[in-house]
């Protein structure tokens, strides 16, 4: 019994840690998916980072929202950024997709939502007519199961016609054939009869979660209690934003900072940087100062999506913006002192006054 409690204990903590993986025959309660949000600069046919396009050869991939393409006016949902799918007249649509954290379970049944849009104005050129057309019609959400990229393996949902100007959550209900390693959604045609050219605009995924088949009750694992800190002393403050800021990492890619499922002491969930998020706890016990953070990366890309990482994981902890300040890494930041060595990290910390 001992052993078997141990075993618990050591499969709720990696959950807690973020990035699960399959170490024992026990079904995983939580599966993140990599860049939920789709957060990433704003771009025509580009597929935002963690995501690989799922589409037809010679065709555009989706595109990254809001940058003031083709007319689409709209804030994202959650975080910066949102992305824009769309079917052609020619038969033709547009998908994502990713590989999992790890495998969906055979016969479980999953959770699973995210928030979708429809756009009144999507103007861009006919594939048939190669005139301009505005692809504004309705589409649906297609939740596909696989083995490698863009698998069609299983149809695991469907949602209805995406008719709404303004973001609605669309709930879905998953359960696998078999133990689907890869993921993908795609927007396909709602209206039966010839082709035509539609759009959706999709935002904010969740995780996929394990449910009780029978009641659709999730099966949440225990979360870990994250406290917030409590600092009397500047010296303190500092002494703790550098051993939780050692602690902020990307994921074993390199490209997105580890998400973590934890609950604060009034019992709010959180899903994202469990050391960000303590730092941002800290910083508001002392209103008169400030964190820079300055960012960078093995290229202008990467530094360029870690910035925008950090500064979305900021928004969504809620700190005052006077208390954070984010910008990219510059030579003549040798020349500061920060709280750590600058070639420490992809990233530096250094607590100013305000």
């Amino acid at each position: 019994m001992y052993a078997l409690t141990k075993l618990r204990s050591m499969f709720r903590f990696t959950l807690f840690l973020g990035f699960i993986h399959t170490a024992s025959l026990f079904s995983q309660p939580v599966i993140f998916l990599d860049n939920p949000s789709f957060e990433d600069a704003p771009s025509v046919a580009h597929p935002p980072i963690g995501w690989y396009y799922c589409g037809h050869p010679g065709e555009s991939p989706p595109d990254i929202h809001p940058g003031g393409f083709f007319g689409v006016e709209r804030p994202a949902q959650d975080g910066a950024t949102f992305v824009g799918m769309v079917v052609r007249d020619n038969g033709t649509y547009e998908g994502l997709g990713q590989k999992l954290a790890s495998p969906l379970q055979a016969g479980q049944c999953y959770s699973f939502s995210l928030y979708a849009a429809r756009s009144e104005i999507y103007q861009s050129v006919s594939r048939t007519t190669y005139g301009p057309a505005n692809y504004s019609h309705p589409v649906t959400l297609l939740i596909w199961g696989g083995f490698n990229n863009c698998s069609h393996k299983e149809l695991l949902a469907r949602s209805s016609a995406i008719l709404y100007e303004g973001w609605k959550l669309y709930s879905f209900s998953l359960q696998p054939k078999e133990a689907y390693t890869h993921f993908s959604i795609e927007a396909y045609f709602a209206v039966p009869g010839a082709p035509y050219n539609g759009n959706v605009l999709v935002d904010h995924a969740s995780p996929l979660v394990l449910v009780d088949c029978e009641g659709g009750e999730e099966q949440l694992p225990e979360l870990e209690v994250a406290p917030a800190p409590v600092i009397s002393t500047v010296e303190g403050l500092r002494t703790y934003l550098q051993e939780q800021g050692r602690q902020v990492r990307f994921a074993d890619d390199g490209i997105l900072l580890e998400q973590h499922f934890f609950a604060d002491e009034a019992g709010h969930p959180y899903e994202l940087n469990l050391h960000l998020w303590k730092i941002g706890q800290a910083l508001r016990q002392f209103p008169n100062h400030r964190l820079l953070i300055a960012v960078g990366g093995p290229s202008d890309y990467l530094a360029q999506s870690h910035l925008r990482q950090f500064e979305h994981a900021m928004q969504a902890i809620g700190l005052e913006e006077t208390q954070y300040r984010l910008r990219a890494l510059r030579r003549s930041d040798r020349k500061r002192e920060w709280l750590w060595g600058l070639g420490e990290r992809e990233f530096a910390m250094r607590l100013e006054e305000r």
